[in-house]
């Protein structure tokens, strides 16, 4: 098993603080990347819009997420050695596919995964997305409604 990314949080609370420690890198990788395409002042004010910032955010989040990489039979055996059931997957891909990539989130009693054949950086970007879209991004929300 071959484990890629950065952090894998095991609380809700451990995923809003490491949302929010990304909210800086992404308000400057917005502003270089404008700053790199000659945006003015002007038009800068015009298109980056806190919802553009946002899903730089969401995207740096997502991207950072710790992915495990095996066969299926490493996942198979991994599952059953988890606090996990069979129950608590989300599966994305084919049955019929060697190679799996997965992200279990503890706190959502849940685990995101997807199959692949031969493009392991592809299916571990599938899966951080579907991962923030399906438990991460309710999760960041219901905090900035709270605020």
């Amino acid at each position: 098993m071959e484990t890629r990314g950065v952090f894998a949080p095991t609380t809700s609370a451990e995923a809003i603080d490491r949302y929010e420690d990304v909210g800086p890198a992404a308000q400057v990788v917005v502003r270089e990347t404008t700053k790199a395409m000659e945006f003015d002042a002007d038009e800068y004010d015009e298109r980056v819009t806190p919802a553009v910032v946002e899903t730089a955010r969401d995207a740096a989040f997502a991207e950072l997420l710790a992915v495990h990489l095996a066969d299926r039979a490493e996942f198979d055996d991994w599952l059953d050695a988890s606090e996990f059931t069979d129950d608590d997957v989300i599966r994305l891909g084919s049955e019929h596919v060697d190679r799996v990539a997965w992200h279990p989130v503890p706190f959502a009693e849940t685990v995101v995964a997807t199959t692949f054949q031969t493009e392991p950086e592809a299916a571990a970007s599938t899966l951080r997305r579907n991962a923030f879209g399906r438990v991460y991004r309710d999760v960041v929300a219901e905090n900035a409604a709270d605020e």
